[in-house]
């Protein structure tokens, strides 16, 4: 009688030394941006040690094997700005075998939106650290470039189908900042007409009168803030 093939399958798979998988490890990134100037940054520190000590990138750390993805991600943020409770999604997987010098490491990336004036409570001290407009991002360490270039494609798609402009504006803010943030993200010019036209169909801001501070000649320009149950609305159903 021939011998059994799911026999000798098992035994192989009792006799394989499954310690060879586990020899790798896991990391987290954020890409964390704000807005600012009606300019969309994103939040760089420089690292500190072997191998890319002096190198810019986006803030990341190694994980132990009892610690979570989002927390370990929250932490980050909370180290950053004293502020772990912001906007963080969770991007994608970066597996290229060669893409951290010292061995192989699997990055979990997480993107974040920063309000400027509400999300940060203070800065890390530990670490040399710039928000920098996107288009003006130098070489980073590891793969970061590509991880950014990546969460600025999911940037562009989610601000066509969701308003996630409340996350980086200001609480009152005016039409022109709101299309210069949506210019910012999406890499070109809005029309300003079509624009308006568009964001005041869809109910989702409130008038909260003009800018009384506002220096530039002529009427001072409206004011406006999210309606909360319509933006709530739309996070969740999309436009």
């Amino acid at each position: 009688m021939k011998p059994s093939n799911t026999t000798n399958l098992n035994s192989a798979e009792e006799t394989e030394d499954l310690s060879v998988y586990f020899d790798m490890g896991v990391s987290v990134t954020n890409v964390l941006y704000g807005f600012e100037d009606e300019q969309l940054k994103v939040f760089i520190q420089k690292i500190s040690r072997y191998p890319y000590e002096g190198a810019w990138a986006l803030p990341g750390v190694l994980i132990k094997s009892n610690e979570g993805l989002e927390n370990k991600s929250r932490e980050i943020a909370e180290e950053c700005f004293g502020n772990g409770d912001v906007y963080l999604e969770q991007l994608n997987a970066f597996g290229k075998i060669y893409r951290h010098p010292l061995g192989r490491v699997i990055d979990i990336a997480f993107y974040g939106l920063i309000n400027m004036e509400r999300d940060i409570n203070s800065y890390r001290t530990d670490k040399e650290f710039k928000w920098i407009p996107v288009t003006e991002v130098p070489e980073l360490a590891y793969d970061h470039n590509e991880i950014l270039e990546l969460a600025r494609q999911r940037l562009k798609r989610r601000i066509v189908n969701r308003p996630i402009g409340f996350k980086l504006l200001p609480e009152e803010f005016t039409l022109t900042e709101l299309q210069s943030l949506y210019e910012q993200i999406l890499g070109r010019s809005l029309d300003k007409r079509n624009f308006r036209k568009k964001v005041l169909k869809l109910d989702v801001l409130l008038e909260k009168g003009r800018d009384e501070n506002n220096d530039s000649p002529g009427r001072n320009p409206l004011l406006y803030k999210f309606n909360k149950e319509r933006y709530n609305h739309y996070m969740e159903n999309g436009f």
